[in-house]
């Protein structure tokens, strides 16, 4: 799987672990960490970088998918060496207040 993930972009909602496709694919991985809550998805970011070096970039971003505005603002919000994702892990979710 590692060299299939290579040169790919993904992103990953509800971000609280992406360790493992660093883990998989350490060369030429971009990663984007979207969650609600940016100060562990730096911690993360520091974590991924000091275990499998430069060969994947991560960017961390604050999202709450339960916010449409912000969904809908996501992808043009990105750098443009982000916008062309290849790849969406959807983990978050929203629960309901009813």
């Amino acid at each position: 799987m590692g060299k299939r993930l290579e040169g790919k972009t993904i992103v990953i909602t509800g971000a609280s672990s992406a360790l493992e496709f660093a883990r998989i694919s350490p060369k030429n991985l971009k990663l984007i960490l979207a969650a609600r809550r940016l100060d562990s998805l730096e911690a993360l970011a520091h974590e991924i970088h000091d275990e499998v070096g430069s060969g994947v970039r991560v960017l961390p971003l604050k999202l709450d998918v339960s916010k449409p505005d912000e969904v809908r603002g996501f992808v043009g919000s990105l750098p443009p060496d982000f916008k062309e994702i290849d790849i969406l892990v959807n983990n978050a979710y929203v629960m309901s207040t009813e």
